[in-house]
């Protein structure tokens, strides 16, 4: 069923709409990376990412980044779409061992000489950050990794048998396969700056995390479903309709609702936060730079990227095949 975009309630933000005036450098090292390290992306796909346009989904992400710390954010955009894409159709077991190798890898671990380039990347890139975050951090950022691959994990049941999980049931295991937790602390790579443990872990700066997840799932959810109606049910939008018995338009409206609470919900915290001492200037920092996230997002959508347009994304069987060594 396909309904005119033009009759549908839009997304709506409050923050500045940026972009890194590095545009155009992402965008060629992302082809240079894709065309010359991912061996293991068939060529046809490899074209389909081109039309992507990854390179500007980081500029958009983060608009202020200094251009060395762009390279390792950058590496994340590509690795992030070639890991999903190629491993969409892996078993239950197949990705719990995943999860496993990925938090590994990232926390020091070598790549097997076995794995592919997605596994090798995936160590450049946590070399990468290493040049400018702490080993702390990288922790941290191999939890909240191994967070996202627990999420394909939960979906993975729900997507084998079309089966649609409750609209509470998708809602806990999206804000983890969405893959955000991980942008949320790239805010400290931005800015320079490792928040210490009682401040990243405070139930509000969690409580932003979740919120940052849940917003973004449900944007994407929201441009996503022309490519995924008929063939996945794991969207907030096919849920509601499926959940509540109701039109495809009410569904729409009903997950804008929803998305609208939260950026309410997530802008409310953010201007009640409760005092982090020294460390108060570089919250604020750290939530400026989050905003541009979520709206760079968004305006990816809107202004670059053909990924979800007819053609533009791999087909439902291009990964089915693949080989998994783990």
């Amino acid at each position: 069923m396909q309904i005119n975009p033009q009759g549908l309630p839009r997304l709506q933000y409050p923050w500045p709409d940026l972009i890194s005036p590095y545009v155009d450098e992402l965008e060629q090292e992302i082809n240079d990376w894709l065309w010359n390290e991912y061996d293991c992306i068939p060529t046809d796909i490899k074209r389909k990412y081109e039309k992507t346009l990854l390179g500007h989904i980081t500029a958009r992400f983060f608009p202020m980044a200094s251009r060395e710390r762009l390279t390792p954010l950058n590496m994340n955009s590509l690795w992030g779409i070639c890991f999903d894409d190629y491993h969409e159709h892996c078993t239950v077991d197949q990705l719990k061992r995943l999860k496993h190798r990925v938090e590994d890898i990232l926390i020091g671990s070598p790549p097997l000489k076995e794995e592919n380039a997605i596994f090798q990347q995936l160590a450049a890139m946590r070399d990468a950050f290493a040049r400018f975050m702490p080993t702390h951090w990288l922790a941290r950022f191999s939890n909240s990794m191994g967070q996202y691959v627990q999420g394909m994990v939960e979906e993975a049941p729900y997507k084998s048998r079309l089966q649609h999980p409750t609209l509470a049931d998708y809602m806990n295991i999206r804000m983890k396969a969405v893959d955000v937790y991980p942008l949320v602390s790239f805010a400290e790579v931005v800015i320079g700056y490792t928040f210490p443990r009682e401040v990243i872990y405070h139930p509000a700066m969690c409580r932003i995390a979740d919120l940052t997840c849940r917003i973004v799932a449900w944007c994407n959810d929201y441009f996503s479903i022309w490519k995924e109606q008929d063939k996945d049910i794991m969207n907030i939008i096919l849920i509601i309709q499926h959940q509540y018995r109701i039109s495809r338009q009410e569904a729409f409206e009903e997950a804008v609702r929803v998305h609208q609470a939260d950026v309410e919900d997530y802008i409310t915290l953010c201007n009640s936060l409760p005092d982090f001492g020294i460390h108060n200037g570089k919250v604020k920092e750290f939530i400026y730079h989050n905003n541009l996230m979520i709206q760079g997002h968004k305006s990816w959508y809107e202004k670059d990227t053909q990924r979800y347009k007819p053609g533009g994304h791999p087909g439902t069987d291009q990964f089915r095949n693949v080989e998994v060594v783990i």
